[in-house]
């Protein structure tokens, strides 16, 4: 079998992947580890990548066997930084604006990466959004974010 005939996709998954655990669980070297019991801040860092880096090299095995893959789609900008975006201004607004409209906010800002944006749909879904996000942090958590700038 020709390395080109591989399955692309999985191949490609598998590597990036195996980048990501290996990055990570590198990364988590600088820490200590702990023990099963007394976990250290390096534990669950290098337990995940260490399963991701296995995923990733059985997916690499796979893409060897499995034949005729679909090649795998340019890359969507606007979906990733639609979404990408609206972490960042969460980020930003939490403090400044509070978490209703940060919520409210995000989720507008969010949806614009879809395919299918609808004003009227989007105000319903950031507004009951919005609403189970204060009912479940603020109040069913009890986490300490302000509603509004002023409080």
């Amino acid at each position: 079998m020709a390395f080109r005939d591989r399955d692309r996709k999985d191949f490609n998954a598998g590597i990036m992947y195996v980048a990501i655990g290996a990055f990570f669980a590198g990364f988590a070297t600088n820490y200590p580890m702990g023990s099963a019991v007394r976990m250290g801040p390096a534990y669950f860092p290098t337990i995940l990548g260490a399963m991701l880096v296995t995923l990733g090299l059985l997916l690499v095995f796979r893409s060897f066997f499995m034949r005729g893959g679909e090649r795998p789609s340019k890359t969507h900008w606007q979906p990733l930084l639609g979404i990408l975006g609206a972490v960042v201004l969460f980020a930003f607004l939490i403090d400044r604006t509070g978490l209703i409209l940060a919520s409210a906010v995000t989720m507008v800002v969010c949806s614009l990466g879809g395919w299918d944006f609808k004003w009227k749909e989007q105000v319903v879904n950031s507004v009951v959004m919005t609403a189970a996000v204060v009912g479940i942090f603020y109040h069913g958590l009890g986490l300490p974010f302000r509603l509004f700038p002023w409080s």
